[in-house]
């Protein structure tokens, strides 16, 4: 039976605890950062387990042999003991207090105490656990293999954190925008007064004009790869195609409206509907592709051998069985298109409050400019400072990260949905 280790156990979790706290404050960039003396106990407490655990290590075999402490294992321990202990003594001295501004290599950008200390003791954290799970576990082949899934363990936690912080900040300082006014009225004196009721509008047609361009094309063209298409060679060159499209800056669509779609259609509805639809169509294809790719052949097969035509048995048995797939693709090309600013802005926005003109209360006038969520933001970030927008622009922040998850979470419970009726 393995002897439990105190020490590096210990260590363990006051290093998480570092871990969690530092990275909260790194997220939220406080001014005040009351833990201060927590960290400093905390690293030095870590240093001092980590260093009694070193110096007191046994491996557990069956003869009590002392591990050999090899170049390899006693630079990176000596290393991360120096790092903590340099840490604690910044911080202990004052040389890491509030006031505090680097600038690194003549960087134009100020390094502060907010960022630079959250920073300093997250690094310290990951040392001290990497370090206390090999004190842990003596050096050996489970020590490594549990390092590995313990780092790749934070790697998930921290991208939720992230994530969770990331929607923390825009829920917090933007809900106090939130209202019905805000929702319902369009913006008035350049965002200062008013809502954003013109921006959803318009943001709801141009995704709702791009599936309509996108899906067809998009379904089709995944049917034919998949089913219809023998040539290899042209198939491959197809495939290769829209995987370069899909890696295209969305600037460059941009760029290619206002050179080609503007000078026909203007700057219009319908021109950003069409560019946001050449945008959606590698991820519509490309996600249809593998959707129709994971139907099992013995479906294929046996509708063939009932006397089902070709097309017969694409629309009765393929599709139907790849629909999760394929709606997964849609749905993320609508979230894809509601979140996209560079290659509207210059094709189909405009910043004006006019509504969008219908005909007959349901076709929108697709000749003219709409306003829309990204470009209203981008245009609020601009008058920051010269204007009492900030609060204006996290309410339209909050709007449209809230738009584009709820449209993610569509995705994922259509998906689920259909699958529960899949069985093959």
């Amino acid at each position: 039976m393995k002897k439990i280790k105190p020490a590096p156990l210990a260590s363990i979790v006051i290093a998480l605890f570092l871990l969690t706290s530092s990275l909260y404050y790194l997220i939220i960039q406080s001014e005040e950062i009351p833990l201060v003396p927590f960290w400093e106990a905390g690293v030095l407490v870590c240093l001092l387990l980590i260093s009694a655990s070193a110096l007191s290590l046994r491996r557990v075999t069956s003869d009590q042999r002392p591990v050999v402490w090899t170049g390899e294992r006693l630079l990176p321990l000596a290393a991360d003991l120096l790092y903590l202990l340099t840490v604690f003594l910044l911080v202990f001295s004052g040389r890491v207090q509030p006031g505090l501004e680097l600038q690194i290599l003549g960087l134009s950008g100020v390094f502060t105490y907010d960022l630079v200390l959250p920073f300093l003791i997250l690094l310290g954290s990951f040392l001290a656990i990497k370090d206390s799970i090999n004190l842990l576990y003596g050096y050996s082949t489970r020590g490594r293999e549990v390092l590995v899934f313990s780092m790749v363990r934070l790697s998930a936690v921290f991208t939720l954190l992230l994530l969770g912080g990331i929607i923390s900040v825009i829920l917090f300082r933007g809900i106090g925008a939130i209202s019905w006014e805000f929702l319902t009225q369009p913006h008035l004196r350049l965002g200062q007064e008013g809502g954003i009721s013109t921006c959803i509008e318009g943001t709801f047609w141009l995704v709702m004009g791009a599936m309509l361009i996108s899906a067809p094309l998009g379904i089709g063209a995944a049917i034919y790869l998949n089913e219809y298409s023998k040539h290899s060679g042209l198939k491959r060159i197809v495939t290769i195609a829209v995987g370069c499209l899909n890696g295209v800056p969305s600037v460059v669509y941009g760029l290619f409206g206002l050179a080609f779609l503007v000078a026909t259609f203007g700057l219009s509805l319908l021109a950003g509907s069409i560019i946001l639809g050449l945008m959606n169509l590698p991820t519509i294809i490309l996600t249809s592709q593998e959707a129709l790719k994971s139907v099992p052949n013995s479906l294929r097969e046996g509708s063939v051998a009932l006397g089902a035509t070709r097309w017969q048995t694409i629309r009765k048995v393929v599709i139907p069985s790849a629909l999760p797939g394929v709606l997964t693709g849609l749905i993320i090309g609508v979230a894809r298109a509601a979140g996209e600013t560079a290659p509207i802005m210059w094709t189909a926005v405009t910043f004006s409050a006019t509504p969008v003109h219908m005909f007959y209360g349901v076709v929108p006038d697709v000749s003219q400019p709409v306003n829309n969520l990204c470009y209203h933001l981008l245009n609020l970030i601009y008058f920051l400072g010269a204007w009492d927008v900030e609060q204006k622009a996290w309410g339209t922040a909050l709007v449209l990260l809230a738009l584009v998850l709820s449209i993610n979470m569509v995705a994922i419970l259509v998906r689920n949905h259909y699958r529960k009726k899949i069985s093959w």
